[in-house]
C-alpha cells in the first residue's frame, strides 16, 4: 500500500542500500530515480487523496448492494446501473489529476475516455430509458 511511512520507509531503504556489485550507470540512475519518486510521494499530499478513497469506498459499497440486491431480486436493473456507472466514473475522474501530475499521459487519456462514458450512459439511461 502506497502510504506515507511506507515510503519513508523504502526512502531509507535505498538510501542505506550498499550495492552487491559495482553499479552500472543504468542502476545507479534506475535507483536514483526510484529514491526520489519515493521522496516526492512522502513529500506531495495530494489534495485528492479523500476524496478519490471516498469515491472508491461509495463505488464499492453501492457496486456490492447492486449485485447482492440483483441477486435477489428486489431491485430493478435500469435504477441502479445508472448510480453504479456514475460512481464509476467518479472514481475515473478523480483518478485524472494524479495521472496528469505524474506525467501518465496514456493513463489520463484512457480515465477521461472512461469517465466520459460511463457518465454519458447513466446520464442516456436515466433520461431516455424511462421513456420506452
Amino acid at each position: 500500500m502506497n502510504s506515507k511511512r511506507n515510503n519513508e520507509k523504502i526512502i531509507q531503504i535505498l538510501s542505506e542500500m550498499e550495492p552487491i556489485h559495482d553499479e552500472t550507470e543504468e542502476e545507479k540512475t534506475q535507483r536514483e530515480k526510484m529514491a526520489e519518486q519515493a521522496l516526492k510521494n512522502v513529500t506531495e499530499e495530494s489534495p485528492w487523496a479523500f476524496p478519490r478513497r471516498v469515491a472508491g469506498v461509495i463505488c464499492a459499497a453501492l457496486w456490492v448492494f447492486s449485485l447482492a440486491a440483483l441477486m435477489l431480486g428486489f431491485a430493478d436493473f435500469g435504477v441502479l446501473l445508472p448510480f453504479m456507472l456514475f460512481s464509476l466514473g467518479a472514481v475515473c475522474g478523480l483518478n485524472v489529476p494524479i495521472f496528469f501530475k505524474q506525467g501518465k499521459i496514456g493513463d489520463v487519456v484512457v480515465a477521461v475516455i472512461a469517465c466520459t462514458v460511463c457518465v454519458a450512459f447513466a446520464l442516456g439511461m436515466l433520461f431516455v430509458g424511462g421513456n420506452r
